[in-house]
């Protein structure tokens, strides 16, 4: 007779659901589903973390982040990240679009918006996110997240779709995506992340580093009790005629 109590199953069930997600993610259906027929490759990354070093080092990276952005909820965010068992990273990496052009992206055709914009992609590295992105590509983004998500609800671990800690695991060369979505796992008698409060974080007295990202927020420009921070535009907005 083996026992299994609460902290041998913990863990490693989740990390078992967590590759289901992610095989999940990588099978939703897609734009443009015959060129994968015809052998393009897949874009999507899928990456789980569940070391407690890794996660500890995904938080402290969001304290900093809250700061220059003065923005509370990644704090919030960070406290979820010390408690959660793992994460499953879902994002698009080494994307191409569909060909369909559609104009989503408002341009005429794909060949277009890949020519015109390759220099903004270029250049937004120093962004949370790089971008633009092809709409569509976003959109089988969402259904892949979605899928996986359903995936931790079949299996009745706790999830919740999260993008900052998602930003902290790209600037940390954890994850490679240009976007990417994060699905924090855990299995606890209550969702870690249920009713958590926004915490009240004195931005001027926190020792934090800066992390090199834009954008950084606006000093004394406060809304909704400090959970969002107007931000410093990256160049300047020129006035309208």
């Amino acid at each position: 007779m083996t026992r299994i109590t609460y902290d041998d199953l913990r863990v490693e069930t989740v990390v078992q659901v967590a590759k289901l997600m992610a095989a999940s993610a990588i099978t939703a259906p897609r734009s443009g589903g015959q060129l994968m027929l015809k052998g393009k490759p897949n874009f999507f990354e899928t990456i789980i973390i569940d070391d407690r070093e890794t996660l500890s080092s995904l938080s402290q990276w969001m304290r900093r982040r809250g700061k220059e952005r003065r923005e509370n909820i990644w704090f919030r965010d960070a406290e979820v990240a010390d408690t959660i068992d793992a994460v499953l990273f879902v994002g698009l990496k080494d994307w191409y679009p569909p060909n369909y052009d559609c104009g989503a992206c408002g341009f005429a055709t794909c060949a277009e918006f890949l020519h015109t914009t390759k220099k903004i992609r270029d250049d937004s590295n120093e962004l949370e996110f790089k971008g633009p992105t092809c709409n569509l590509r976003d959109i089988d983004l969402g259904v892949a997240v979605g899928s996986a998500a359903k995936t931790a609800a079949i299996h009745s671990i706790d999830c919740r779709c999260q993008t900052r800690i998602a930003v902290a695991a790209r600037k940390l060369g954890i994850i490679d995506s240009d976007i990417a979505i994060a699905l924090t796992l855990s299995l606890t008698q209550k969702a870690v992340s249920f009713d958590r409060r926004m915490p009240d974080t004195e931005f001027d007295s926190l020792d934090l580093s800066a992390t090199g990202t834009l954008p950084v927020g606006v000093e004394g420009a406060r809304l909704s009790d400090g959970a969002r921070n107007r931000q410093k535009t990256r160049y300047p907005i020129g006035e309208k005629s």
